[in-house]
């Protein structure tokens, strides 16, 4: 009987003995794996859950969420692919490492054409990344050419560029083209054509950059200097005033002029009065006036600017951005041009004769 005990005692004590090895050799009861999680760049955002341990063949649910300013890339490591949430089993230790991109800053171009309807800019506008450059190209429309750019750049180039480091605003400006200039004289140059006159009736001349003309009123004639050019249809613009002398005058210009006997007379006065005369062969057809009218401006020094039109048989004529009458007549259909005065009363008049500007009709 003590024997037998003896042997139990003996089997007892070595199963006790074979645990305790195994325990020391390290083998656990039961597997368990770590998970690390990781975010680059490190304010990109977060991993949930963050990490920890987990019993082996677990299948963990992990999700990345981007912080302001970002959006989500891809998963590298011990997972992979472009969906914030992915999975990972367990079956070892495990790192995983969510990536992270910035978003582009976007700034917004606008661009605008003035005036109105003359014209296009390409590209019209749209959303840029930051730091992107632009490039932009001004099309004027018909009758019109590109000017300069204002807004947020500046030039007077049709094509350019501009960096969008903010939002940006861009206006294109273009300018009308305007008729054909056929002639102009500021008078400035005395050899620019003009025939003048030194005589007992009057003078012509060029003087300090205008063209002077002034008429005795004896003997009754008119004064007069012609440009010694051609034309058949235009539109003229001049300016002139009394420079000393009565206001009882006619200061004039003479249309589709073939000598001083034959052309068409475009007149006002400094005292206020118009009129449109016809001269064929030395006589005369008063085809309108003489008409008062207060667009003139009056006395000395009183600068008027005179529009005259003469296209096919339409003949008018304006002062001061007025219209005052239109006539026609076809005796005449082409000519020189001149510039002339005729004193009424007193002893003489003195006119003043300054940017002349002929174009197409």
């Amino acid at each position: 009987m003590l024997k037998r005990k003896h042997i139990y005692l003996t089997l007892v004590i070595g199963l006790v003995l074979v645990l305790s090895l195994l325990g020391a050799a390290g083998c656990p009861a039961s597997d368990r794996y770590n998970l690390t999680t990781n975010v680059s760049p490190t304010e990109g955002g977060s991993v949930s859950p963050s990490g920890g341990a987990y019993d082996a063949g677990v299948t963990v649910t992990i999700t990345a969420t981007a912080n302001s300013g970002y959006v989500f890339d891809f998963w590298s490591g011990s997972a992979s692919g472009t969906s914030p949430t992915t999975t990972v089993v367990m079956d070892a230790h495990k790192s995983v490492t969510a990536h992270f991109t910035p978003i582009a800053q976007t700034y917004t171009l606008t661009t605008s054409v003035s005036p109105s309807g003359a014209g296009s800019v390409s590209p019209s506008g749209g959303e840029y990344d930051d730091g992107a450059s632009v490039s932009l190209s001004a099309t004027a429309a018909s009758g019109y050419v590109f000017d300069y750019w204002s807004g947020s750049i500046s030039g007077t180039g049709p094509n350019t560029r501009i960096d969008m480091d903010s939002d940006k605003n861009v206006i294109a400006n273009f300018a009308a083209t305007g008729p054909a200039v056929l002639f102009s004289d500021d008078f400035s140059d005395p050899g620019s054509g003009w025939v003048t006159y030194n005589g007992s009736d009057g003078q012509v001349r060029y003087q300090d950059g205008y063209f002077y003309i002034k008429d005795y009123t004896n003997p009754a004639a008119t004064v007069y200097g012609e440009a010694q050019r051609y034309f058949t249809d235009f539109i003229l613009e001049i300016e002139t005033w009394l420079v000393g002398g009565t206001d009882d005058n006619w200061q004039a210009v003479g249309c589709r002029f073939e000598n001083e006997d034959n052309d068409y007379d475009f007149a006002i006065s400094a005292d206020g009065y118009y009129t449109i005369v016809k001269w064929v062969n030395g006589n005369d057809t008063v085809l309108s006036g003489p008409t008062f009218s207060s667009y003139i401006n009056q006395g000395v020094g009183a600068v008027n600017l005179i529009h005259i039109e003469c296209i096919g048989s339409s003949l008018s004529l304006s002062v001061n951005g007025h219209f005052l009458d239109t006539v026609t007549d076809s005796t005449f259909s082409g000519g020189d041009i001149c510039l002339a005065a005729n004193a009424l009363a007193g002893t003489f008049t003195e006119i003043a004769f300054d940017d002349l500007v002929i174009t197409e009709p």
